[in-house]
């Protein structure tokens, strides 16, 4: 039976594009794992591959990708008919470790497109040294990383572009207001879902039982 030709139906690909206020920032990872980034206003990430399987990688060419953006990127086309040979790793956990000197803001993983604050558990508290505390946003946008630049330094072509910038500001991105309980039970039963347990319904329940008693007094 022949494929559905599902690739003319998929979204064609679109990079991902800086948000306004965010600093664009892309290094090479020529130094080897961990690499530090050096983002701005006393804070820097820390790229980390956890692994514990070192002969794999000094088995391996220096060239073979070991992780990049662009699978996150890609479309997902249906499965060959034949398997394709295993990969060198299923998906590597490469993280980014913020930090503002020795404090750790919080970790972050590589994931295109991903955007998180950190800290994100509250407002930053000040260390003994009475360093001020700094919230920064993080994107993450591309990367390449090769086996070469997991063994050791050397110039593999491995890179990663990230963008940042000060979380002093409230968030660009929002939903709509909740619509009042009460403004949704006049909307016709076909065009609303309720739970019959909660806050919203007990409250309810008490001022209709208010208002009867007050008609039968």
């Amino acid at each position: 039976m022949p494929q559905f030709p599902i690739d003319r139906y998929l979204l064609p690909e679109t990079p991902i594009e800086v948000p306004a206020g965010f600093t664009e920032v892309r290094q090479s990872l020529t130094a080897g794992l961990p690499h530090r980034v050096e983002l701005g206003a006393g804070v820097h990430a820390v790229l980390i591959l956890p692994t514990g399987l070192a002969r794999q990688w000094l088995d391996t060419d220096p060239l073979a990708v070991v992780s990049s953006s662009a699978d996150d990127l890609a479309p997902r086309p249906a499965p060959p008919a034949t398997p394709r040979p295993p990969a060198l790793v299923g998906r590597v956990p490469l993280r980014l470790v913020v930090r503002q000197g020795t404090r750790i803001l919080g970790s972050v993983p590589l994931a295109a497109g991903l955007r998180r604050v950190c800290p994100d558990a509250g407002p930053p508290a000040a260390d003994a040294a009475g360093t001020a505390p700094v919230a920064v946003e993080l994107l993450v946008l591309t990367w390449l990383l090769h086996a070469g630049t997991v063994r050791g330094s050397g110039d593999y072509g491995s890179s990663v572009t990230l963008a940042w910038r000060p979380a002093d500001r409230a968030v660009d991105r929002f939903g709509p207001p909740p619509i009042n309980e009460f403004v949704w039970r006049r909307r016709p039963p076909a065009q609303r879902v309720e739970s019959e347990l909660g806050p919203g319904k007990l409250r309810y329940r008490y001022l209709l039982d208010k208002k009867l008693r007050r008609v039968l007094r």
